[in-house]
């Protein structure tokens, strides 16, 4: 069975794949694209997968640290969004978003799923993955049918 491990994997390698071709056409409608996989995966984390690690003491920090770089991660995507992509920043600053989420991948394949392993139980990870599942279907339908996301 998938486990939210191998869906949230799953997402950051496609989210990061689609870099390179934003990067390579400098195309808007790309990063529109980027942000809206990022905003339905983030929303989920700080939804579902988060407050599960902030409950235990032991994996506090690393919850918050990763709140920390979703809203770092907010900022940029804000700034590139008000950019013309003419702008001689828009690359450096695509580039510099690119980073801060490859960073933030590998804070959370690394540390946090290790820790969030020794935390939660195989049922705990097994609800976790249905209802974020369940969240991420409802999201898409939200943005399909243009209701509120809030």
């Amino acid at each position: 069975m998938e486990t939210i491990y191998d869906v949230l994997s799953q997402e950051h390698k496609h989210v990061l794949s689609m870099f390179e071709e934003a990067m390579s056409s400098g195309s808007k409608e790309i990063l529109f694209r980027i942000k809206a996989e990022i905003d339905l995966h983030m929303e989920g984390e700080e939804k579902l997968y988060y407050p599960l690690l902030e409950e235990k003491e032991e994996s506090r920090d690393i919850a918050r640290k990763a709140y920390i770089e979703h809203n770092e991660e907010r900022a940029l995507m804000y700034e590139l969004e008000g950019m013309g992509k003419k702008s001689e920043n828009w690359t450096a600053r695509l580039n510099e978003l690119k980073e801060v989420i490859t960073h933030h991948v590998q804070d959370e394949e690394g540390q946090i799923f290790e820790k969030s392993r020794n935390i939660l139980s195989q049922q705990q990870v097994g609800e976790l993955t249905l209802k974020y599942l369940e969240f991420k279907k409802n999201y898409m339908r939200k943005i399909e049918a243009g209701e509120s996301l809030t």
